[in-house]
């Protein structure tokens, strides 16, 4: 893998740690009408980058989402005593790179 499709894949799931993250109480209400209408673009295609993220993790194993979760800090446990989480994390971005690739929100991230 090169460093382009690395940081696809690393923006991806930046993207998505950082919408898992979010208070959505006000769904957007109050941040939509203080910003430009660049930064809402910008914020609509994140959104889209985040949701269509998730969906593809969703069809991972159980380990590999909860090696994603832990890596970027959404889970405090590794619920799998058995298996090694930096392998378990590197088998997961594997999994999940042919799947965003071919997504129409997350294909524009890599080469």
């Amino acid at each position: 893998m090169n460093d382009r499709q690395r940081d696809g894949m690393e923006y991806c799931l930046l993207v998505w740690a950082d919408w898992m993250r979010k208070d959505d109480r006000d769904l957007g209400v109050k941040s939509m009408s203080s910003q430009s209408e660049a930064e809402a673009a910008l914020a609509r295609q994140e959104n889209a980058i985040a949701e269509a993220t998730d969906a593809m993790m969703k069809s991972l194993v159980p380990r590999h989402q909860w090696a994603i979760k832990k890596k970027f800090g959404l889970s405090r446990v590794w619920n799998f005593p058995g298996a090694d989480l930096a392998q378990s994390y590197a088998d997961a971005v594997a999994a999940l790179e042919p799947l965003l690739k071919k997504n129409v929100a997350t294909r524009m991230q890599f080469p």
